[in-house]
């Protein structure tokens, strides 16, 4: 499913993909037609077509985490598109682990796409005229990351933050009291007005989440 999103100043393409109904996204500059694949859930012929109907150059791949449902689709984009592919160094063994999970579904492990470049920390990427500030909040992982657009007030968090809820941490490498100093850190520093799209779900806003999100709420207790 493919659903089109227009901000300020990018464009957002969401195609929901793979067997968790993963959002992977396409965001681009309107004008220099500068592009970014975000989370790509599965070998997806559509997200290419879209590139090449729009005349876009797709700079890189990013995996806001390693899990096997967020970077399923990363080689075969990389071949088809011929960019890199960023994620950070501590979901390297997540990435291998997580295909193991493959099975669940009935699908054939495969083996982990590895990084062209890896992440060790908050950075900023200039990728064309697109500018990516990658947040390093681990919590659902290891090397979760959220990567925030200042010139559009945009963040898309991965599973770190959902609608009305957050990314789960009993799995491999997951750590509750990681989460909530990286949502403290997402609510501390980013603007609220702030428009979120997650790694599975809808959108939603930072002042939103503030809100009513029970997670974030026991998050945040104790800094008011």
């Amino acid at each position: 499913m493919l659903v089109s999103g227009y901000s300020t100043l990018i464009r957002v393409l969401t195609f929901v993909l793979g067997v968790l109904d993963t959002n992977t996204y396409l965001i681009y500059d309107d004008v220099t037609r500068d592009a970014v694949v975000i989370d790509p859930a599965e070998e997806s012929r559509d997200v290419v077509e879209w590139v090449h109907r729009l005349g876009l150059r797709v700079r890189a791949i990013i995996a806001t985490h390693g899990h096997f449902d967020h970077v399923l689709g990363v080689d075969y984009l990389r071949s088809e598109l011929g960019t890199e592919f960023y994620m950070h160094r501590d979901d390297v063994w997540i990435a291998r682990e997580s295909m193991e999970w493959l099975r669940i579904w009935g699908l054939e492990p495969r083996e982990a796409p590895k990084p062209d470049i890896l992440i060790d920390s908050d950075t900023v990427l200039e990728l064309g005229s697109l500018r990516l500030q990658l947040l390093h909040t681990p919590g659902h992982t290891p090397g979760s990351m959220c990567i925030y657009i200042d010139s559009d007030r945009t963040l898309f968090s991965g599973d770190t933050l959902f609608s009305g809820t957050v990314g789960r941490t009993d799995l491999p490498g997951g750590s509750w009291k990681d989460l909530v100093n990286s949502l403290r850190k997402i609510f501390t520093t980013l603007p609220s007005e702030t428009l979120v799209y997650p790694g599975h779900g809808p959108s939603t806003t930072l002042k939103r989440e503030q809100r009513a999100n029970p997670f974030v709420e026991d998050a945040l207790r104790g800094l008011r």
